[in-house]
């Protein structure tokens, strides 16, 4: 495939997300018909995109392909990074970083992405000398106004910050604050409009501890037409992990309605913030003016409906194969009155060997992550099955813990050719394989109905089955059960059907 043709076929495939089409598109180039803009532009395409296994296989292929340009070899070190695999990312970064020394553009860069391996080896496990290196990396191309450097001082200021927190003795050339009101001064005296700038003038105002510049940019942030799930999600990921925001009184105020903006997104993902107490007001009016009271009581009933959902476990090894979620007995079957029943796929928990279940009824524990101590209840008898070919289901009783929910049917699906987009979106709320609780979404809407199925584009992972679809509103319509690799969809059952079939038993 010639490279004109490559890069059409891989912004489509990408555009539609359809992303099990890049690898076979990838490995029909010849990396040697490439010119160097046509390489950087295929490369910055899947970088956009986050996705960095295809990002590190495409480098590698121009790579072997005698094509060693340091912005492509750069952007294979990205890929190792972007993957947590921090020491072969460092190793290729060492390797050009001598090389690149003097070049006014791979220079900062190269420097940077040592400083951010640093960074994340130091959020990962600790160790002072990680720290003073990933400061080092920053440093010098800040000091000297080299490259992007708002985003290495930025990031130096918060490092700093982040070591005096954590008791060590840095002694930096220059405090937190000072490099933090620097880059704030430098972007509003200039009036800098780039979406990085509005980031990082965000990112100063929490170094200076002042809510209220922080909420300020916050709002031209999330409105900045540039500003998507990329952007947001990796200055959620930079307040949480660096600044630690999370249970600070700043980050009650702060996190939500940036959390939200990411949640109205395409191509995002999110694991929510654990928060004290109820969602702070004083943030979502700052940041949404008169739609603030929209957004945090949308926001909160997503909250409120996370104590719902468990992540479904193996009780002896601890592994994880799922998700459940509770919901009212009486609503599908009325001899079970009020009592709260638990609803996961048959392939997740079944005794039913056509099923080919994870496990077993008698194997099975629902652990409530969002719930304080994230309690594990034993599953009870099971009420009702119906094999994977058919609804996909398993519903038993369960002793239900303190703080957790119920969620409710929704009385109307979501229609197909709503003419507002918001109201075709769906979101899949479950636990990823098997990781923290987490709401996944890309081109996130409903794309066919099917007999008793629903077929939607929000992305899923094997944790997932079993997780709740909700559909704008937050009301719960379907059981997410497989992929369709044929359609290139998600499906669910839908929940009325499972009603349906219950209520004439």
């Amino acid at each position: 495939m010639d490279p004109a043709s490559y890069l059409e076929h891989l912004g489509s495939a990408l555009q539609k997300y359809h992303y099990d089409e890049v690898r076979p598109l990838t490995d029909q180039i010849d990396p040697s018909l490439f010119t160097s803009q046509q390489a950087k532009k295929a490369l910055g395409l899947l970088r956009r995109r986050r996705r960095f296994v295809d990002l590190e296989h495409l480098a590698m292929l121009f790579i072997a392909g005698g094509k060693c340009e340091p912005h492509i070899r750069r952007q294979w070190a990205q890929a190792l990074l972007d993957q947590n695999r921090l020491e072969r990312g460092l190793s290729v970064l060492s390797d050009m970083a001598q090389k690149v020394e003097t070049d006014p553009v791979e220079g900062p860069e190269v420097r940077g992405l040592i400083g951010r391996a640093y960074k994340q080896r130091y959020v990962n496990e600790g160790g002072e000398e990680n720290l003073r290196q990933a400061i080092a990396s920053y440093e010098g191309d800040w000091l000297a106004k080299r490259g992007d450097y708002r985003w290495q001082g930025i990031n130096e200021a918060a490092l700093i910050a982040r070591g005096t927190r954590d008791g060590v003795d840095l002694k930096p050339v220059e405090t937190a604050e000072e490099i933090a009101l620097a880059v704030r001064d430098e972007i509003e005296t200039n009036q800098l409009s780039n979406v990085w700038d509005y980031a990082t003038a965000l990112e100063a105002s929490v170094a200076l501890a002042d809510q209220a510049s922080a909420l300020k940019w916050a709002k031209v942030y999330v409105q900045h037409p540039g500003a998507d799930a990329f952007e947001l999600g990796s200055t959620l990921r930079q307040l949480k992990e660096v600044w630690r925001l999370e249970k600070t009184a700043l980050g009650q105020i702060l996190l939500p309605p940036l959390e939200c903006a990411l949640l109205q997104k395409n191509d995002a993902s999110l694991e929510p913030v654990k928060l004290a107490g109820k969602i702070k007001t004083e943030g979502f009016e700052a940041v949404w003016g008169d739609h603030s009271i929209v957004n945090i009581e949308w926001f909160e009933s997503l909250r409120e409906r996370l104590h719902a959902i468990a992540r479904i476990k193996n009780s002896v090894s601890g592994r994880a194969w799922g998700t459940g979620f509770l919901a009212l007995g009486s609503l599908f079957r009325p001899k079970w009155k009020d009592n709260l029943v638990l609803i996961t796929n048959a392939h997740v928990v079944s005794h039913n060997p056509a099923d080919e279940a994870s496990l077993r009824p008698d194997e099975a524990v629902a652990e409530f992550t969002r719930l304080a101590d994230s309690p594990r209840v034993v599953l009870g008898k099971m009420l009702y099955t119906s094999p994977r070919f058919q609804f996909d289901v398993s519903i038993f009783e369960l002793v239900s813990p303190n703080g957790c929910c119920s969620l409710s049917p929704a009385i109307r699906l979501p229609l197909v050719d709503d003419p507002d987009p918001m109201k075709r979106r769906v979101y899949v709320v479950g636990h990823p394989n098997g990781e923290k609780l987490g709401v996944s979404l890309y081109d996130n809407s409903v794309a066919e109905y099917d007999g008793c199925y629903v077929r939607y584009r929000s992305p899923t992972e094997g944790g997932n089955s079993g997780s709740p679809v909700f559909d704008c509103q937050l009301s719960a319509f379907a059981v997410h059960h497989r992929a369709r690799e044929d359609k290139k969809l998600n499906e669910g059952v839908l929940l009325r059907d499972i009603q349906a079939a219950l209520c004439t038993e």
